[in-house]
């Protein structure tokens, strides 16, 4: 047998194996583009993509690393958990960057947005001790307020442009559905960064059930849709607006869409949602909605993304009583692809890209010849001897044969069993 057909056999078997299963419920002519996703469970945390006809064509045992994989600006980006950082990939593996905030400020794993000029986009919180009792009354003299949302923006060589502070630009006390008079008080959930068709800033605002748009030069509030301050009108929405909301989007066809996580509605339900928001007469029209036959509540995370055909791909978060479901519905409301994991894992937000490596896909071909052979061997036993290996993507996906999320002896055994058997 030739080289070419030893690889393309070993291929076959390693983009097959230890990726957690999942039942395909339905396919039919989804939009052809591929999945990019990170699924968690307590043992085990892949980032993968799964190509339209739902085959596994990379997967990787992260870790804590993978959190919002997406294509960025024909970059690939995910959250580094242990770092506090986001980590942009090249079409052959390799780490290009790293983006952290800037200050004492920890930054948050919920979104990143990177624009066409290279400037970047990044959300953290900041903590305070705060004397709540001058500002509302009853409040504790000695108040430990965290969740204050900070967003900042940085040009290509990381210089900050712009920083936004809810602490400076927000008023605590009006957010009357918190509790302010207890001696700790978490005050924000920012869950989505969306730039706006005028180039502000649309923040999606999870604990208060709210939509902010911010001024991108002043850092202004321009205004409230949903929550304790809410200054919109809302239209044809039988459940009067959303709640415990994620991934806040503007659509090409200048409508707003939102996953509805709708854990505090009465019933709780969660679903798609597409407004047409006028923001002159302050109305929010619902135009669209989507909810799964099975009425199912995502508790927790999810996501909804608007594709190029006119169908929505819809994760469904974090359900109680089964794992991570993703949904591809048309504008007629038709299920064309949905996918069911194990009750044991879930997912954060999945989205659909085209994307190519430039590279093969053979993991254990460690020095890209397109074989697996003895070279290969010293490679990963030379990388196991170092001292404190990098666990980056690249060496991750070639050299961990195992899937066990580390590069160990297992590794090493598995590739003399393939070249010997």
């Amino acid at each position: 047998m030739s080289n070419y057909a030893t690889s393309l056999l070993l291929m076959g078997f390693l983009l097959s194996q230890d990726y957690p299963d999942f039942e395909i419920i339905s396919l039919s002519d989804p939009y052809p583009s591929s999945l990019f996703l990170y699924t968690m469970s307590e043992e085990e945390r892949f980032m993968a993509i799964i190509d339209s006809n739902l085959n596994v064509q990379w997967n990787v045992n992260s870790s804590y690393m993978g959190l919002d994989f997406k294509v960025n600006q024909e970059l690939l980006t995910y959250f580094h958990r242990p770092e506090r950082s986001w980590i942009l990939l090249n079409s052959h593996m390799v780490e290009m960057d790293t983006l952290k905030c800037e200050g004492s400020y920890i930054t948050d794993y919920h979104d990143l947005q990177i624009m066409d000029n290279g400037n970047y986009i990044l959300q953290a919180y900041d903590s305070i001790f705060v004397d709540m009792s001058s500002i509302v009354d009853g409040g504790q003299s000695v108040a430990w307020v965290t969740g204050i949302l900070i967003i900042q923006e940085f040009d290509s060589d990381h210089e900050l442009l712009f920083e936004w502070n809810a602490w400076e630009k927000l008023n605590i006390a009006d957010y009357t559905n918190l509790d302010l008079l207890t001696d700790n008080i978490e005050w924000m959930h920012g869950n989505s960064i969306e730039i706006d068709h005028d180039d502000h800033l649309l923040i999606s605002n999870r604990t208060s059930n709210e939509i902010l748009k911010i001024n991108r030069q002043n850092g202004d509030v321009i205004w409230h849709l949903g929550g304790p301050l809410n200054e919109f009108t809302f239209i044809n929405d039988p459940k009067n607006g959303f709640k415990m909301q994620h991934d806040v989007r503007r659509l090409d066809n200048g409508n707003i869409s939102v996953y509805d996580n709708g854990v505090t509605h009465d019933p709780p339900l969660s679903r798609v949602i597409e407004y047409h928001v006028d923001e002159e007469e302050k109305t929010a029209e619902l135009i669209w909605e989507y909810t799964h036959p099975d009425s199912i509540l995502g508790l927790a995370m999810g996501s909804a993304q608007r594709l190029p055909n006119g169908n929505t791909l819809i994760n469904w978060g974090t359900i109680s009583d089964r794992g991570a479901l993703i949904t591809e519905v048309t504008g007629e409301k038709n299920i064309v692809l949905e996918i069911q994991f194990s009750d044991q894992h879930r997912t954060y937000k999945v989205r659909k890209n085209d994307w190519e490596f430039e590279v093969n896909l053979l993991a254990g071909d460690t020095n890209l010849d397109n074989v697996i052979d003895i070279i290969d061997i010293n490679y990963v036993i030379d990388y196991y001897d170092q001292p404190d290996p990098t666990l980056d993507m690249y060496h991750l996906y070639r050299y961990d044969k195992n899937k066990d999320g580390e590069i160990n002896i297992g590794d090493i055994e598995i590739l003399v069993d393939q070249i010997l058997y």
